[in-house]
């Protein structure tokens, strides 16, 4: 593999739209407790005009012992951006660049299907704050010693359809 800063990167596909369909699926991200979502970009009635592509991207070797999902990206296909976790503190979008940690998360799964989204930077994952639609970042809840601690609904995470207008899906036969 690569190395940046003496770690072992292993490609996932790198760059790969890892969201899993044929056509290019986009996702909102929203809070199970709250069900505010992380918007993209928003038309005047507060429909996605676009949602979120996942991207896998490169993961030191030592990353993928405890986080088999690796590094991904948020990536906006219409302007090109990516959601940043700003210094652990504000979600906005910005730059793509790999060496801008701050565009790099790790989903981590629980078993509900739902996930915690975790700043690679920070090492804190994004959480609702009660009754707003505003998000912290805090303690993720991910003891590997302790795997049955119950994660708060407000750590966790569904990634849906966009809000958008759609159609019927093809028939395949």
């Amino acid at each position: 593999g690569s190395s940046v800063n003496n770690e072992r990167l292993v490609s996932l596909n790198p760059g790969e739209d890892i969201s899993g369909a044929e056509n290019g699926s986009l996702f909102s991200i929203r809070n199970i407790q709250s069900g505010f979502m992380i918007t993209n970009i928003l038309d005047q009635q507060g429909r996605e005009q676009s949602g979120w592509e996942l991207i896998q991207q490169e993961t030191p070797i030592e990353v993928l012992a405890t986080t088999p999902g690796g590094w991904i990206q948020f990536h906006d296909p219409i302007t090109r951006q990516c959601l940043n976790a700003i210094n652990g503190v504000a979600l906005t979008k910005g730059t793509c660049d790999l060496k801008n940690r701050e565009s790099l998360f790790v989903l981590i799964p629980s078993t509900t299907g739902a996930v915690q989204i975790q700043s690679v930077h920070s090492k804190t994952c994004i959480i609702d704050q009660d009754n707003t639609d505003h998000f912290l970042f805090g303690r993720c809840v991910a003891d590997i010693q302790n795997p049955q601690q119950v994660v708060p609904e407000k750590n966790l995470w569904m990634l849906n359809p966009p809000v958008t207008a759609s159609s019927m899906a093809p028939i395949n036969i």
